[in-house]
């Protein structure tokens, strides 16, 4: 007589277990997406090419775009020692070398020093940012990655010290004389204030700023490590 005033516990007790699988699966699913996601991040993350041309200018912006490529235009303005500029490229940076590789969008890199007269922040961004100017454009991007890839802490004294900068193009292959003199004299480091109180003057007081055909970029969307920043550039054919 009793047994079937129990069954409906044991019924109960059983739905409930059936109920716990199920919501265990949902989370493993969850978690493989995710898990999937982050490789694909990633993979973006670490993208060492193939690039598409990269074009330096006389003044201060580099060029990434595939021949007859004029649009949508992503303009970036970064600095070497910002953190968040650290964060976007590795959120972000793989992703936009690959779309243009892929010919689907132009890149102008405008790097300066958002750091201007505090220190030491603003001679680490300086020496990183007047050895770049040294490299020649078949190498820049891999150097630009590189030095986002060993970003010293914000205030560390003597960050991106000239034998480091040195040791990060011997990497890539830069041993030329032409290069190391460049960087061991920091030919171009007196040129970085003027342009970066130009910038910081024209409204460029934070950094990053990316804008798209001309839009500001939200920060959110810059550092996430996802796939927004990418579909909002396919779109903008």
């Amino acid at each position: 007589m009793d047994a079937p005033l129990l069954a409906p516990q044991h019924r109960r007790g059983r739905d409930l277990s059936i109920v716990a699988i199920v919501a265990l699966i949902v989370v493993a699913v969850a978690a493989g997406l995710l898990a999937q996601r982050s490789r694909a991040t990633a993979a973006d993350a670490s993208y060492h090419g193939p690039f598409a041309p990269v074009t330096l200018t006389a003044g201060d912006t580099v060029t990434m775009a595939q021949p007859g490529i004029a649009a949508p235009v992503l303009v970036i303005y970064e600095d070497f020692q910002c953190p968040i500029c650290h964060d976007f490229e590795l959120a972000n940076g793989g992703a936009v070398e690959k779309l243009a590789d892929q010919g689907q969008v132009k890149v102008v890199y405008q790097l300066f020093t958002i750091f201007v007269g505090s220190q030491p922040r603003q001679a680490n961004s300086t020496r990183a940012w007047a050895a770049a100017r040294c490299v020649p454009a078949g190498s820049w991007l891999r150097y630009h990655d590189l030095l986002y890839a060993h970003q010293p802490a914000e205030t560390a004294g003597d960050g991106f010290a000239v034998t480091e900068l040195l040791a990060l193009g011997r990497r890539i292959g830069l041993t030329s004389s032409s290069f190391t003199q460049c960087v061991a004299s920091q030919r171009y480091a007196a040129q970085i204030v003027p342009i970066s109180n130009r910038l910081i003057k024209d409204g460029v007081n934070e950094t990053p700023v990316v804008t798209l055909n001309g839009r500001r970029v939200s920060l959110t969307t810059l550092v996430s490590p996802s796939d927004a920043l990418a579909r909002a550039i396919r779109a903008a054919h």
